[in-house]
């Protein structure tokens, strides 16, 4: 397999977890509707009453972070030709942030269920946390390290590319 063949594939990857992210994040847009509504309505054919789990602020989170994040995983590696990046590297950013969409999926989906949003496991404002709490922390504290290096390793990847075309960065 080539170089470019190399990284096409890990583009194809990144196109296929993000789009699956995109597609979680939009099935949080349908539970979204329901919490704010407090039922489902499917008009004319059905109304009925619902108790979501979590508040309407936590579907919201999940529905545009789960879009966002898989948006992220898809537009990065498709920038991988503009800042001429090798193999190692295309591998490398879209195994980060094929990490990232799914770390920070379980972030967005457990902390409904948890008792303090999934941001500690324990919170002076939110009490004591609970096994959801736990369950969206540690993989959206993973996940905020993996972004941080594939975004790091693009942004160097771009100034590289620059200085081999000759270009100021300035």
């Amino acid at each position: 397999m080539s170089g470019q063949e190399a990284i096409y594939k890990q583009q194809l990857r990144a196109v296929i977890h993000g789009s699956l992210g995109i597609f979680l994040g939009l099935l949080a847009g349908v539970a979204l509707t329901y919490s704010a509504l407090g039922e489902i309505a499917i008009w004319p054919w059905v109304s009925i009453p619902v108790d979501m789990p979590g508040d309407v602020s936590l579907w919201r989170a999940a529905h545009v972070g789960s879009i966002t994040n898989g948006l992220l995983c898809i537009a990065l590696p498709l920038a991988f030709g503009v800042v001429k990046a090798d193999g190692v590297s295309a591998r490398r950013v879209c195994n980060a942030l094929i990490f990232t969409v799914w770390g920070n999926i379980i972030f967005y989906f457990a902390r409904i269920w948890g008792t303090n949003r999934g941001l500690a496991l324990e919170s002076e404002r939110f009490g004591e946390g609970n096994f959801f709490d736990g369950l969206a922390m540690w993989p959206a504290f993973a996940a905020m390290l993996v972004t941080a290096y594939a975004v790091i390793k693009m942004i160097l990847l771009a100034r590289q590319a620059l200085k081999l075309g000759g270009v100021s960065h300035d």
